[in-house]
């Protein structure tokens, strides 16, 4: 079983093969570090044993649920697919004229 480091390296590094660098994610920090507008966050919770994966909307508000994950991959699996709906629906608004939740070149594809 990997360390919460070792996971947070690997998806540090599926994220860059995916080309999602620029997106805003937190990986593994704690609920109140490094909140961002408009990101997506993967958390572990040491006295649940949960991984809790949300996003936040604009002024770092929650947006949607909080959804908790006894397995690591199951976790994984629901923040990239999280990321991919950033991905696709950014996409989506700046084709219909409107201003995405923030700049990426990911947008320009």
């Amino acid at each position: 079983m990997n360390t919460i480091s070792e996971n947070k390296l690997e998806l540090e590094h599926i994220i860059d093969e995916l080309g999602y660098s620029s997106l805003r994610v937190s990986i593994f920090n704690r609920p109140t570090e490094n909140r961002d507008e408009w990101q997506t966050r993967i958390e572990y919770d040491s006295e649940t044993n949960e991984y809790k994966v949300y996003s936040l909307a604009d002024r770092a508000s929650l947006m949607g649920k909080v959804k908790s994950y006894s397995d690591y991959e199951d976790a994984v699996d629901d923040f990239l697919k999280k990321l991919k709906l950033t991905v696709e629906y950014n996409k989506l608004r700046v084709r219909q004229n409107k201003n995405p939740e923030y700049q990426s070149p990911l947008w320009d594809e």
